[in-house]
C-alpha cells in the first residue's frame, strides 16, 4: 500500500514538474535577487554592514519552503491546515512572554535563528479562511472569525498595529469575496469605523505621531514626517535612470533611515530610477495577474479563495510600502514583499507563493 502511494506520488510531482509555473517562479527569483542587491546596498558603510550575508541565509531557507510548498500534496495542505492555524495562534500569545526588542515582543528565538509569529500567521489565515468558507459549515466558520479577531487583538498588543490591521483587512476582503455573511462583514465594517477615534487613541505615541505626521507634513517634516521626506528627496533624485548601483549619494549618506526595510523602495529609486522601479511593479503586476486568472479559473473554492486573499495580502504590501515612501499614506512597519530586509517576512512570503504555484499547476492538469 505505501509504495502504491509513493509511486502515485512520484508520477504526480513529475506530471506537475512539467506543467510548473514559469511566470510566478521567474518573478518570484527576480524580486528575491533585487531584494538582495537592495539590502546589500542599503546597508553598505553602515553599522549594519553585513546583514546582507543574514538576509541571503532567509532567502535560500525561503527558496526551499517555496520549493517544498509545490510538492506538499493538496490534501496534506487542506488536512493539516486547522493544526497549523492553532499553533501559530499559541505562538502569538508565547511570544507576549518573551522578552522585548526595541519596545515590541514580536520574536521567538529558537538557538540562533528568530522569527516572527505575526508575519506567519499571515499565511496560516489565508489558509485556514480559505478551508472554512470552502466548507458549508456556518458554525465552523464563526468559530474560526472569532479566532482571527482574537489573534488580531494578540498582534495588536506586541505592539504590531499595521500587522493586526492586514489581518483583518484581509479577513474581510476574502468573506466580502464569497458573497456570503453579508450582515456579519457589514456589521464589522461599522463597528469599526465608529470604533476608528477610540482606537486612535490608545495606539502608541509614535503611531500617532506618524498619522498626524502624514495629515501636516509641513509641521513635522523633522520629526514624525522626516523619514518620508528623506525617502522622497532620494527617489526625486534617481531620475530616469538612476545614479547607479550601489552609487545613490542619500543612501550612502545614511539620509534614509531604516533605508533596508520600510525605506528600501527608497534606494531602488534613487540607484535604478525610474526604469528601475517600472521593472520591480512589472514583477509585482506579473504576479497579481497569475493570482487573478487562478482566482478565475479555479472551480474550487479553497483555491479561488486562497488566490484573492494572497493577492490582496500582496497588493496591500506593496502599495502601503511604496505609498508611505512617496508620502501618499502613513509610515508603517510594512515590509516591501521580498525585497526589505527580513527572515519571517520573506519565508512567509515564499510559501505562499509556493502554494499559489502548486495551486496554478494543479489548474492547468485539470484543464489540460
Amino acid at each position: 500500500m505505501n509504495s502504491f502511494f509513493i509511486t502515485n506520488l512520484i508520477c504526480e510531482r513529475k506530471e506537475r514538474i512539467k506543467k510548473i509555473e514559469f511566470i510566478l517562479v521567474i518573478a518570484y527569483l527576480l524580486l528575491a535577487i533585487i531584494g538582495f542587491l537592495s539590502v546589500k546596498s542599503a546597508v553598505i558603510n553602515s553599522p549594519l554592514e553585513g546583514i546582507e550575508s543574514q538576509q541571503l541565509m532567509w532567502i535560500i531557507i525561503g527558496f526551499v519552503f517555496f520549493t517544498v510548498s509545490i510538492f506538499i500534496p493538496e490534501r496534506f495542505i487542506k488536512k493539516y491546515t486547522p493544526v497549523l492555524f492553532y499553533l501559530v495562534i499559541l505562538a502569538l500569545i508565547l511570544v507576549l512572554f518573551t522578552t522585548p526588542v526595541s519596545g515590541a515582543k514580536r520574536w521567538i528565538r529558537l538557538g540562533p535563528i528568530g522569527f516572527q509569529p505575526s508575519e506567519i500567521f499571515k499565511l496560516v489565515l489565508l489558509l485556514y479562511l480559505s478551508y472554512v468558507l470552502s466548507q458549508n459549515d456556518n458554525k465552523k466558520f464563526y468559530f474560526a472569525s472569532i479566532m482571527i479577531f482574537l489573534s488580531a487583538g494578540l498582534i495588536y498588543k506586541e505592539p504590531d498595529f499595521s500587522t493586526s490591521i492586514i489581518v483583518l483587512f484581509t479577513w474581510f476582503v476574502v468573506v466580502f469575496v464569497s458573497g456570503r455573511f453579508e450582515k456579519l462583514w457589514q456589521y464589522s465594517l461599522g463597528l469599526a469605523l465608529i470604533g476608528s477615534p477610540i482606537i486612535f487613541y490608545n495606539l502608541q505615541e509614535y503611531q500617532k505621531g506618524r498619522i498626524i505626521g502624514f495629515l501636516f507634513p509641513q509641521t513635522y517634516s523633522l520629526s514624525y514626517y522626516y523619514n518620508t521626506a528623506q525617502a522622497i528627496k532620494a527617489i526625486g533624485s534617481g531620475g530616469l535612470l538612476g545614479e547607479g548601483y550601489m552609487n545613490g549619494y542619500m543612501n550612502l549618506s545614511g539620509f534614509v533611515p531604516e533605508s533596508h526595510t520600510d525605506f528600501i523602495f527608497s534606494v531602488i529609486g534613487e540607484e535604478f530610477g525610474f526604469l528601475g522601479v517600472t521593472f520591480i511593479l512589472i514583477l509585482y503586476s506579473l504576479i497579481l495577474w497569475r493570482l487573478y486568472e487562478g482566482y478565475k479559473k479555479s472551480e474550487d473554492l479553497f483555491w479561488k479563495y486562497f488566490y484573492i486573499g494572497s493577492a490582496f495580502l500582496i497588493f496591500f504590501h506593496i502599495f502601503q510600502n511604496i505609498g508611505m515612501n512617496l508620502g501618499i499614506l502613513p509610515v508603517t512597519g510594512i515590509p516591501l514583499p521580498l525585497i526589505s530586509n527580513g527572515g519571517s517576512s520573506f519565508v512567509t512570503f515564499s510559501i505562499i507563493l509556493g502554494i499559489a504555484t502548486k495551486g496554478l499547476m494543479i489548474e492547468k492538469n485539470i484543464t489540460r
